[in-house]
């Protein structure tokens, strides 16, 4: 199957990111969507796995505690600028049925993802042996603003290396720049990390919610 960028896709809409677990050829992956319907959710990957398998999910929604489980039948990858894979959701009618019903009340109240909370922590930018140091700004539980003086283009992939307090050492993710700010920086969309990395984000972030 062709290789087409989720942008041009009919049924992209609506937009929704939302922290998605997925395991592929025995490695675990902590990413995130760009786009779910009841039926069918784009994932974001860098090393997605290949059109044909059935794979499980774990779908985070915004309200922690929100968690389904799914499996899902990949339908397409997807290249750059929105490099993953399209998945036909394919659980049981339970988890298809909790997944209709959140995601409604969340796109009723308009809100298109996780929410984002202030915050200051030091953060290091590596790409291709180069690395830029900086602060993330603003965190949620699919991605950071980081001020950093060293743009770079839409699209990159980049390892975020942060210190989250409370965790034993500093936590790296694979992140995909989805916004540039001149002069400010970078908004990175978390699109690979550990379930430890999930665990320690999840709860400094609930601890900013309150």
């Amino acid at each position: 199957m062709s290789e087409t960028s989720h942008q041009d896709r009919p049924d992209a809409s609506p937009k929704f990111v939302i922290p998605v677990r997925y395991v592929s050829g025995g490695a675990v992956v902590q990413t995130t969507s760009s786009s779910l319907t009841k039926e069918l959710i784009h994932v974001r990957s860098v090393r997605p796995p290949r059109a044909g398998l059935v794979i499980d999910l774990q779908l985070y929604f915004p309200s922690f505690g929100d968690v389904v489980r799914s499996t899902a039948l990949i339908v397409e990858t997807t290249a750059d600028p929105g490099c993953g894979f399209w998945a036909e959701l394919a659980g049981d009618k339970r988890s298809r049925d909790r997944i209709a019903v959140l995601l409604t009340k969340h796109l009723d109240m308009r809100d298109r993802g996780c929410p984002r909370f202030h915050t200051h922590l030091r953060a290091r930018i590596l790409r291709e042996g180069r690395k830029a140091e900086g602060y993330i700004t603003n965190i949620s539980r699919s991605g950071a603003f980081v001020k950093v003086e060293s743009l770079l283009p839409p699209a990159s992939i980049v390892d975020l290396d942060m210190t989250i307090p409370g965790a034993p050492g500093r936590e790296t993710a694979v992140g995909c720049v989805v916004h540039v700010a001149e002069r400010r920086g970078l908004g990175v969309q978390f699109v690979g990390g550990s379930d430890e990395f999930r665990s320690r984000l999840d709860e400094y972030v609930a601890g900013l919610a309150g």
